[in-house]
């Protein structure tokens, strides 16, 4: 008996996975897996028999071939919506940038991205131009990280509610004011996680 090829075996799990993700859910026949993969009908049946053993596929003969969804990860595009000021508040253009695929599992309700500008919150790792995926909300928890507006602005803060007063603290150790006392205080979002390029 001829002896499975794994890097074909892996080439032939991504096509499928491709093809099914691609083509909403439907996924290709054996003669177009073997047409893709140059191999006989055969050959490609038996590699889909020990793909099937392995989990990755469901596979039962007459194109019954499903992709396995024990490790399949699902995306939404979620938009970019301009830039945040991670420093003093300024306004910020919500139109579409663009999109970024975020799993679903980072998300928590309605979401979209911001670009940090500014060093005011390095010290929690969110540096100047690295996006930041903020959940809509309009109340926070005291200690979280939120995109507020203020009087002056929009700007993204640790929002801290003490001796029954709101304020926004800036996480940069060189700040000598750290703090910001706004007249108005409103929460637009909550900051769950920051994607950031590698420098």
């Amino acid at each position: 008996m001829q002896v499975i090829n794994e890097d074909k075996l892996k080439k032939m799990s991504r096509y499928i996975h491709d093809y099914i993700d691609s083509n909403s859910g439907t996924s290709p026949k054996l003669i177009e897996i073997a047409e893709y993969m140059e191999m006989h009908n055969s050959v490609a049946y038996r590699y889909l028999m020990k793909l099937s053993e392995r989990g990755d596929i469901e596979y039962k003969g007459r194109g019954t071939l499903k992709a396995s969804s024990k490790d399949k990860v699902s995306y939404r595009r979620t938009p970019i919506l301009g830039t945040i000021a991670c420093g003093t508040p300024e306004d910020y253009r919500q139109d579409i940038q663009g999109y970024v695929a975020i799993p679903t599992e980072w998300l928590d309700g309605e979401c979209y991205l911001l670009r940090a500008s500014g060093d005011s919150m390095i010290d929690v790792g969110i540096d100047d131009c690295d996006l930041v995926l903020i959940k809509i909300a309009n109340e926070a928890y005291n200690g979280q990280i939120v995109a507020a507006l203020t009087e002056d602005g929009t700007t993204l803060k640790r929002y801290v509610y003490s001796g029954g007063r709101a304020y926004l603290h800036a996480e940069n150790k060189t700040y000598k004011k750290k703090n910001i006392y706004p007249r108005e205080l409103m929460v637009q979002g909550i900051a769950l996680k920051v994607i950031k390029d590698l420098r």
